[in-house]
Order: C-alpha cells, then sequence, then structure tokens
C-alpha cells in the first residue's frame, strides 16, 4: 500500500515551474548589489493585493511605465506592458499576461537584457518570444481552424479564407530550453506549445513600438530617457521621428490591415535589423539601479562622458539623431555611438569628386555613406535631366515610387577607399541600404566582386564594374548590376536599381519587386567610423603624399613648413584642405 501511495509522485504545475525558473535566474543572472536593488525598487513601488493567504506584491501598468519613464506623447506604454506581462509567464503561454510580482519581473528583466543565457543551455533566438511578447491572437481565426481539423476531410484545407498558414519549423528552442534547464520538457507536449498562426502584430502598436525603440537605441546603463527629450519633446520632433519610424515600419510587409505575421516578422528582423530591440537590454537594466546603494565608483567615469559627449558629435544635414537610430537596427550601436566623424559633406565642401578625394581617401577604417535626392521620371522634360536618363540603357524598370519624392540610400564601407580606374575594391562586408522612404538592406555576396568603384572620369559605383567612360571601348550606356547604387561623375545625379540576382549585393529579402529609382542628388555626406587617432592618422598620410610630391618637383621646404605650406597651396601646386579630419 505505501508502495502505491509512493508512485504517484506529485506533479508540479505551470506556477511551480514558473516559479522554479524565477528562482534560478535570481540566482544566477545578477549580483548580490543588483539583487538588491531589485529588490528595493520592487518593494518600494509595488502595490499589495492583501487576500486570506496574506496576500502579494505586484507592478500595475502605470508604476512600470512610470518607472521606466516611458514618455506618454510615445503611447507605446500599452504595448510595453503587454510585452513584459507575456515575458513574466516564460515559458508558459496559458500563464499570460502575468501578474507583475517579483519572479515575473525577474525573468522579464533576464529576457529583455540577455541574463537568461546564464541559465539557459541552449542559446536560441528570441525572436519568437518577443513576437509573442507584442502579438495579438484573432480567437476568431483558431475557432475556425480547430472546427477545420475536427471536421474530417477538410483538415488539410486553409484555415480560413485569405489567411496563409505558417508550419512552425524551428519549434520553441527558448521555451524548450527553459524547461529543459527545469527538467519538465514533458511539459512542452501537452498544453504549453502556444500557436502563433493566428497572431499579429497591431500596425499602430508595431509603429509606437519603432518610435519609441529609436529612442532608446543609445540609452546607456542607468541613463533616463529624459536625457534624449529633445528627439520628441516638440511637435516638430515628434513628427520627424515619427516619419523615421513609419519608414523603418514599411520594412515589414503586411498582408492586411489586421497587422504583422510572424514569418514576415522574422525574416524582416533578421534580415534588414538585426539590432531592433537592443535598446532595451540597457533600458530594463534600470531595475538594477537602486538610489539606496553607492554606484559611484563604476557609474560615474561612464556619467561623465555620457554627459558631456553626445551620442552624435555633429549633426549633418542627412544624419540626425533619428537615422543615426534607424541604422544602428543593422549596425551595432557601439560602433556608431560617438565615433562618427563628418569627413564629406557635399553641400559645404561642394560636389566635386576631387573635394570628394581629398576629404575621404586615407581614412584607414570604414565609412558610411548617406545620399539624399529627389526621384526623377524616366522621361524627364528638363534638358539637363534627360542628359542624365540619356546615359541609361533603354529597358526601364518602374520606380518605387512618384518623382518628387525624397529618397535616401546608403553604403557601409568596410574597408579604405581608393582610387579606381581598371577594378574594384571593398569586400563581404560592406552593404548597401535605404533608409527613406523604406527601409532596407542588401547585403554583399560571393557572386561578383564589384563593391565599389571610384575615380574622377566614371564617378562612384557600388555593385556595378567600373564604367571606363574615357575608354574608346566603352559600352553607349551605363553598366549597372542587378543591385547598385551609381552616382555621375559631377555628383548630381544617381540611381539605384534592385533589378535581379546574381550580382555583387543580394536583393532585398523582404521586397520582391523590382525596381530603378532615379535622383537628383541633394546631399552627400561620408562619415568615417572612427575618432581622433583615425583623423590624425589621415591628416598625417595627407601631409607626408604632399611632400612626396613636392620632392619629386624638386622644390625644398624650409625651416617654416606650415608657412610654406601655405604659400605652395596658394599657388595651387599641392591639394587643398586635406586635413579630411575635423568636423
Amino acid at each position: 500500500m505505501g508502495q502505491g501511495q509512493s508512485s504517484k509522485a506529485h506533479k508540479a504545475t505551470p506556477e511551480e515551474h514558473s516559479l522554479k525558473l524565477a528562482e534560478k535566474f535570481v540566482h544566477a543572472c545578477f549580483s548580490g548589489v543588483e539583487l538588491y536593488s531589485f529588490k528595493d525598487n520592487f518593494r518600494s513601488l509595488a502595490d499589495s493585493n492583501k487576500d486570506s493567504h496574506g496576500g502579494f506584491l505586484y507592478w500595475n501598468e502605470d508604476t512600470l511605465i512610470r518607472f521606466l519613464s516611458i514618455p506618454d506623447c510615445l503611447d507605446v506604454g500599452p504595448v510595453i506592458f503587454q510585452s513584459v506581462s507575456y515575458m513574466g509567464a516564460f515559458p508558459f503561454p496559458s500563464l499570460a499576461p502575468a501578474i507583475l510580482d517579483f519572479g515575473a519581473l525577474v525573468k522579464a528583466v533576464a529576457m529583455y537584457t540577455g541574463r537568461y543565457k546564464k541559465v539557459l543551455k541552449r542559446h536560441s533566438d528570441p525572436i519568437k518570444l518577443l513576437f509573442r511578447s507584442l502579438a495579438v491572437h484573432d480567437r476568431r481565426e483558431e475557432i475556425s481552424t480547430s472546427s477545420l481539423n475536427t471536421s474530417g476531410g477538410e483538415a488539410e484545407e486553409s484555415p480560413s479564407p485569405g489567411f496563409e498558414y505558417y508550419e512552425d519549423d524551428d519549434d520553441d528552442d527558448l521555451s524548450l530550453a527553459a524547461l529543459d534547464a527545469l527538467d519538465a520538457v514533458e511539459v512542452f507536449g501537452q498544453a504549453e506549445r502556444s500557436n502563433i498562426n493566428h497572431a499579429r502584430i497591431p500596425l499602430e502598436n508595431l509603429r509606437n513600438l519603432v518610435a519609441f525603440l529609436l529612442v532608446v537605441a543609445a540609452v546607456g546603463p542607468n541613463q533616463p530617457i529624459a536625457v534624449f527629450a529633445d528627439r520628441f519633446a516638440t511637435p516638430e520632433a515628434l513628427r520627424g521621428l515619427r516619419e523615421t519610424a513609419e519608414c523603418v515600419v514599411r520594412a515589414f510587409k503586411c498582408r492586411d490591415e489586421r497587422g504583422i505575421l510572424f514569418k514576415d516578422f522574422r525574416v524582416t528582423v533578421k534580415k534588414s535589423m538585426p539590432y531592433l530591440f537592443d535598446g532595451l537590454a540597457p533600458l530594463f537594466e534600470h531595475f538594477l539601479f537602486s538610489k539606496k546603494v553607492d554606484m559611484s565608483k563604476t557609474i560615474e567615469p561612464l556619467k561623465e562622458i555620457m554627459d558631456l559627449e553626445p551620442v552624435l558629435i555633429s549633426p549633418g544635414k542627412i544624419l540626425d539623431m533619428d537615422l543615426l537610430n534607424q541604422i544602428s537596427f543593422f549596425i551595432k550601436g557601439e560602433r556608431l555611438w560617438r565615433r562618427l566623424r563628418l569627413l564629406y559633406a557635399g553641400s559645404e565642401a561642394g560636389f566635386s569628386m576631387g573635394s570628394f578625394e581629398t576629404r575621404v581617401l586615407k581614412w584607414a577604417a570604414p565609412t558610411i555613406l548617406l545620399v539624399s535626392g529627389t526621384r526623377i521620371p524616366r522621361h524627364p522634360e528638363s534638358q539637363h535631366q534627360r542628359t542624365f536618363t540619356d546615359t541609361l540603357p533603354p529597358r526601364g524598370h518602374p520606380s518605387s515610387g512618384e518623382p518628387g519624392d525624397r529618397v535616401v540610400y546608403g553604403v557601409y564601407l568596410n574597408t579604405p577607399w581608393r582610387v579606381s580606374h581598371r577594378d574594384c575594391f571593398g569586400d563581404t562586408k560592406s552593404f548597401i541600404f535605404q533608409l527613406a522612404p523604406t527601409h532596407s538592406v542588401f547585403a554583399a555576396s560571393t557572386a561578383a566582386t564589384e563593391y565599389t568603384y571610384f575615380n574622377r572620369d566614371d564617378g562612384i559605383g557600388f555593385g556595378s564594374p567600373v564604367q571606363k567612360l574615357k575608354s574608346h571601348q566603352r559600352s553607349p550606356y551605363l553598366n549597372l548590376g542587378p543591385v547598385s547604387l551609381t552616382f555621375d561623375p559631377s555628383l548630381e545625379f544617381g540611381v539605384f536599381q534592385h533589378v535581379g540576382r546574381g550580382g555583387t549585393y543580394h536583393m532585398c529579402e523582404t521586397r520582391d519587386e523590382e525596381w530603378q529609382d532615379l535622383f537628383e542628388i541633394e546631399e552627400i555626406e561620408v562619415w568615417g567610423c572612427g575618432g581622433d587617432d583615425e583623423a590624425e592618422a589621415q591628416k598625417k598620410a595627407w601631409a607626408w603624399e604632399e611632400r612626396e610630391a613636392l620632392l619629386r618637383r624638386h622644390i625644398t621646404l624650409g625651416k617654416d613648413v606650415e608657412a610654406d605650406r601655405a604659400l605652395l597651396e596658394m599657388a595651387g601646386l599641392i591639394g587643398q584642405n586635406r586635413s579630411g579630419g575635423s568636423v
């Protein structure tokens, strides 16, 4: 009889497993000081729900939003609260939305900050969990699918008209890793497999979330969002922020007004904005700092840097904080914050290849080129514009928008610039991107090596072979790559085309259409990724080359080199403005 009773071992409930996982996170993910701060912050703001068992402490939505200092004007508070409430139930969707007690918040903070990796052996991609935390389930479609699956012969049909059924091909790796850590993998085969086929992120929620992520992208540890209040404090600033967010949202394929499906969300985030959610990590680390704990020894040095030096040292006409943070969605922020130096701006230095060359060449680090312009029609009325369009192959492709619309394209070039008359330069870490009106990234392939060409005769091109316009063997038209960005030698016009595969740059995986944008250039900026050391190295490289040029001309400098150099510049014997590193 005793054996019969002992064989009936207690079967833990999802609530018990959830609590056990929170305890694992508590012990493995936070230091003693961090845990003390976390508990202090929680208790000082928590509400109490008193019942017959003594009650418990929890946070409501208003408390969470006030603690994180999320601005009301961004309308993102409910979206963040929904996401946190889902994370608090991890890995049991049946428990969502979770009451935000201490255990639920521990799990949410561990997930957003990436500290969960200290407990979960399988470091799988959290993209599915993030989607679920933001999505809304369509119960009507779920009921429709259930009825089809129980109606015999119709089980293989589509769940509902116009709805694409998505087969989940990678399971819930993160949830499985959590259950594995709890020795409870068998639970996954029961009721805890969350169906995402009927879930969508509402479009308006996504707009508000992206605007918020654009604001917090550069937030540092224990740094309040208020530091970036100028980004949304005025109607004009808020409008600019939302316009940038709309460009990002257009990257997600919205099949209907109901919102974004997981299939489209996953491919867009992975291919075009892999660092979209990085700003949430330092934001949720606010839980780990308490006013009662003296963190000055570790925080003050970082605080001084953040107070004295802005994230973008000197904005340009194209690059402002909104676009910089948009770029940080696909280039790690640590390579951008306080590390961009304006090398060339056409509106200041002049739209000429010579001016471009003397400011950009010899920068021995990666660069980011940005170009903004206005679309022109394939057959313009202006003779000046027709002179450019006549150089394009006769077979035209549709534009991605209307003439007169503003476009912003860019290139990340991983290698230093050089003059190239015969062959191209660059490597597979370079890529083309579009910031407006639709966010897109065009990664480099290995099918060809025509990454970049640059010379005064042909202009600048990415993804196309050197044009050799001065050669008698030249084609009557520009030779444009399938995915390419090209500027004419006068830097007046540009063309971006996205018309096929097999070239140096891949087609955007989130956009199936083919297009060719012709545009009149308004501004070109080249930003050096680096700092004072790179600027000084560039200055010295130009000084050395100028000295060598003088020696070749048999000119001897006197003792006052700077004075002699100024005279030679006035005489036109050596190049002007070749420092390139100053802003």
